[in-house]
């Protein structure tokens, strides 16, 4: 008896392994491991506050960083990004950066609707929130509408499978896994949506 409860245990642990390994941040996990940066080729476009491109590079090798400082005396934290591309430092402060996986598409001429009325749906609102949370865990349809810090547009990207996190220890950085390609948006403004919000 006891050797059937265990192998029913072991049963059940196995298939939700298996039924998770297609969640967005088990993608998100295996994603992060696979490369420095997040993935193996970046693309990354860096806007000045009016939404203008001023540089564009690839790298297959990305990594990115707080610079550290080597005087210990400054209790605050630095806001100067190292971004190490193929081996190459370039350092950066201040502007919007995207760094996107290579084929995750940013769509540039869009028209979002200003008035978005939803009138059904939602309940208890802590059930709602948890909902939400768990969707996200596994991963659902968004579309992110990413604006320079201006508020001026920048570009849409979309993906059925899309979980979102912050990353601790890259300030002013959020992090995407969008259908199993990261996508990471450094001080930009953006809205993060349902996309049967605006269907």
């Amino acid at each position: 008896m006891k050797r059937k409860s265990i192998l029913s245990i072991a049963i059940l642990m196995l298939t939700v392994i298996i039924s998770l390994s297609g969640c967005a941040q088990l993608n998100d996990f295996l994603g992060t491991t696979k490369g420095l940066l997040v993935g193996q080729e970046f693309q990354i476009n860096i806007y000045d506050h009016y939404a203008n491109k001023t540089m564009e590079l690839e790298g297959s090798k990305v990594t990115i960083g707080l610079l550290e400082d080597s005087d210990d005396s400054s209790s605050f934290p630095s806001s100067v990004i190292e971004i190490t591309i193929n081996g190459n430092q370039m350092l950066q402060v201040g502007n919007t950066v995207i760094f996107a996986e290579k084929s995750l598409d940013m769509i540039e001429d869009y028209e979002v609707a200003e008035n978005i009325d939803i009138t059904e749906g939602g309940g208890f609102v802590p059930f709602d929130r948890t909902v939400n949370n768990l969707k996200n865990k596994i991963g659902k349809s968004k579309t992110i509408i990413i604006s320079s810090q201006m508020g001026i547009p920048i570009g849409v990207y979309q993906g059925e499978e899309v979980y979102v996190t912050v990353p601790n220890d890259l300030p002013k950085m959020t992090r995407l896994n969008i259908d199993g390609k990261s996508l990471y948006i450094h001080r930009a403004n953006y809205v993060i949506m349902d996309t049967a919000m605006i269907k």
